[in-house]
């Protein structure tokens, strides 16, 4: 067969696809794993897959990788030959350890060498693709030395993003052509200094204020000392958000950015930061996360979800607001549907916010990993806390974060000891401190460490405060009701909380815009507790309001070294004195954090794994870290008929072709993700209650839930159920 009938895709020629690939990045490794990554597709077999005329085809990436270090041998250096041919093996699959290539290339045994030399021998056999590809005679010898090379190689940080970054820019242009048979062009960044400086001035903020006067001291010292790497520490309520994407939007005027990167913690929260900065932007915000829905059409009409489904979850556009969960999947999963984002870093402006709540077992990796990916992607990364952990070391701090934090002085930290031994004891005694400040008329927020003792002491409080003034908010709760529930604890004109108590767990530490009088916290790591009381007088127009920290209700769930170095800092400190005010806060903080670093260790050995390029070793630490192989929990579907989807999709599958199916049925599962909580499997246990299961979406589901859910409260445990009054329903 001619090369020029060589097909890549259904009527499409394999060299317009590599060319358009090609043309994608100038880089000269990038070009050479472009031109070598589809080789293997000049073999019969695939050609008469692509053709219909089989059913299957055998795989082409192993031979493609084998050609390319044979016709590459002698002209490039083993860290070179190690990255493209690791790239190339795994485009379509994780990205391989260097000793699984070691191996690969060494062991010459098994059925897949036994493939890879017939296929290599068909396309010897083909003149024309033996001479547009170079390819040499088939070297045993040779590819057995380079294993025991590769397996000898010590790699560095920089290897490792210059690794995930050939790799994620093949598999992101080679997933675009494939779809839209063109080479992909960024679109421009259509948001400006002065888009935001008018939604200010419609907005009627004052030019004046502390908190404008706060963004344009950071905009001016990143002015004046234009780093890669900086950071913003500033208190709750200052302004932070605001004032982050000014300096963003000047720093992507200044070095010509093409892409804003906004990170945040949790999904819950995102919906909130999109509408605000889709207020500002005229060329839209896209929001990432794994809750989000596709548009069926794009903007001029077509049906078009591929490609849009595609730019969303490769952060193909300029400005994308996610989370810190997409985002280190991006930097150390070796997953290929994580990779295609790492090359969207490139030339941008990252922006985290809540810095804290970067999982501490990642501190001591990202204290060596940020210069050198702003270095090499040529990428701004701009960190933001009220509670910044040594994340980074010797980078500039852009706010004024000493007067910042002296100019405020909202709250006061104090000590109440709970007295009882027991557990049951310890929530009667605190539940009276909550009913005391209710009853004299202040809004009360109490936040303590886990669902059980949340709902056990929302339960306690019934009895003593009217049903319209008691709210909770917690991780059992469907999204629609957490909305709710924050929607009527404000008052209509502002995020002042009046009258009300809310009971809640940690997910209202960040990014809940809430103005309580009074606040209550479990003790937890000094960091959370920041967070906390950034609810309690946000505004500043109460004087100066108290958050009292009482000691633990029952088992510890956070770890050892995180609330060792917070009983040897605050604790010791409150116990000594009548109070800690916010503007001793900084201090108490930074000697926190700097305790804290001495003891924090690399627990999961990942920078190790780097030097091995050990990808899913790094990816499985990547998953413990972020508790996705959590055996404690199973996703529930609450509300939806999944065996009505089920019939559905066997109905699709008479009639649909297999992408269009693997479609279908991924806008089903979107259909109802709002609809899934994550619950403790003892809690399901103890419900009482058979859960169905899907074997096709792999979940357990109940259509009906009468008895187990309330509004107010959701998922009930066992301590809820059966008390009369308990169910609000759904």
């Amino acid at each position: 067969m001619e090369l020029s009938e060589i097909l890549s895709h259904p009527g499409k020629r394999l060299i317009d696809h590599i060319g358009r690939i090609e043309a994608f990045d100038g880089d000269r490794l990038f070009i050479l794993a472009a031109k070598f990554h589809d080789l293997g597709k000049c073999t019969e077999s695939f050609q008469c897959y692509i053709r219909n005329k089989s059913d299957s085809a055998d795989p082409h990436a192993g031979v493609s990788a084998l050609a390319f270090l044979l016709a590459n041998a002698d002209r490039l250096s083993s860290k070179e030959l190690l990255m493209i041919s690791d790239a190339i093996f795994s485009h379509h699959t994780p990205l391989k350890s260097r000793k699984k290539l070691a191996e690969t290339l060494s062991v010459q045994m098994g059925w897949s060498w036994n493939l890879w030399q017939r296929q290599y021998a068909e396309l010897l056999a083909n003149e024309e693709v033996e001479r547009w590809w170079n390819l040499p005679r088939m070297n045993e010898e040779l590819l057995e030395d380079l294993g025991f090379d590769f397996n000898e190689l010590r790699m560095g940080l920089e290897d490792f993003i210059h690794q995930k970054l050939l790799y994620s820019k093949l598999i992101f242009a080679d997933k675009y052509e494939a779809i839209t048979s063109k080479t992909f062009h960024p679109p421009a960044l259509k948001c400006s200094v002065e888009d935001l400086e008018h939604y200010k001035k419609k907005k009627g903020f004052d030019t004046k204020s502390f908190r404008s006067k706060a963004a344009h001291h950071i905009v001016r010292h990143w002015k004046e000392d234009p780093q890669r790497v900086v950071t913003i520490t500033a208190p709750t309520g200052a302004g932070k958000t605001l004032a982050s994407l000014e300096l963003a939007l000047t720093i992507a005027k200044k070095e010509g950015k093409k892409r804003i990167i906004y990170a945040i913690p949790f999904t819950s929260i995102i919906d909130q930061t999109v509408a605000i900065f889709s207020e500002i932007s005229s060329g839209g915000v896209t929001a990432h996360h794994y809750r989000v829905a596709y548009p069926e059409m794009d903007e001029e009409g077509h049906n078009d979800y591929d490609r849009i489904k595609y730019l969303v979850e490769s952060w193909s556009h300029p400005f994308i607001v996610t989370t810190f969960y997409q985002l280190f999947f991006a930097l150390f999963s070796e997953h290929n549907s994580d990779n295609i984002k790492f090359q969207s870093l490139r030339n941008s402006v990252v922006v985290l916010d809540e810095v804290q709540a970067i999982p501490f077992e990642l501190w001591k990796v990202m204290q060596q990993l940020f210069e050198p990916l702003a270095k090499i992607l040529d990428t701004v990364f701009v960190l933001m806390s009220a509670t910044m952990p040594i994340v980074v070391r010797n980078v500039p701090e852009l706010a004024n974060k000493k007067m910042l934090f002296r100019s405020k002085n909202r709250y006061i930290l104090k000590w109440i000891d709970l007295k009882e031994s027991d557990e049951e004891r310890k929530l009667e005694e605190l539940a009276r401190e909550v009913i005391d400040a209710a009853d004299r008329g202040r809004s009360v927020l109490c936040v303590v460490n886990t669902i059980k003792n949340a709902k056990r002491l929302f339960g306690r409080l019934k009895e003593d405060i009217e049903e319209e003034r008691l709210y909770a908010l917690n991780s059992y709760m469907l999204p629609v009701d957490r909305e709710k529930t924050l929607s009527a604890l404000r008052t209509k004109t502002s995020n002042r909380v009046e009258e009300k108590v809310l009971i809640s767990t940690q997910v209202v530490e960040a990014g809940v815009d809430l103005d309580f009088d009074i606040g209550f916290r479990e003790l937890a790591p000094l960091s959370s507790i920041i967070q906390t009381a950034g609810r309690v007088n946000r505004e500043g127009m109460r004087g100066q309001a108290e958050v009292k920290i009482f000691n633990r209700l029952g088992y510890e769930i956070y770890d050892s070294s995180l609330m060792s170095a917070t009983r040897n800092h605050l604790l010791a400190a409150l116990r000594k004195c009548n109070g800690i005010e916010e503007q001793q806060i900084l201090k108490l903080v930074e000697s926190f954090f700097a305790t804290l670093d001495l003891t924090l260790s690399d627990r999961y050995e990942i920078l190790k794994a780097i030097e091995k390029f050990d990808f899913p070793k790094i990816g499985d630490a990547l998953r413990k870290i972020f508790r996705l192989e959590d055996d404690y929990t199973d996703s529930v579907v609450l509300g939806v008929d999944l065996r009505e989807m089920e019939r559905r999709y066997f109905e699709l599958e008479k009639e649909l072709g297999r992408w269009e199916l693997k479609h279908a049925k991924e806008k089903m599962f979107k259909s109802f993700l709002p609809h899934i909580l994550n619950i403790k499997k003892r809690d399901i246990a103890k419900s009482g209650v058979v859960f169905k299961k899907s074997n096709l979406f792999g979940l357990l589901y109940l259509e009906e839930y009468h008895g187990i859910y309330s509004e107010k409260t959701g998922f009930l445990i066992e301590e809820e159920q059966g008390i009369e009054g308990v169910f609000e329903l759904f």
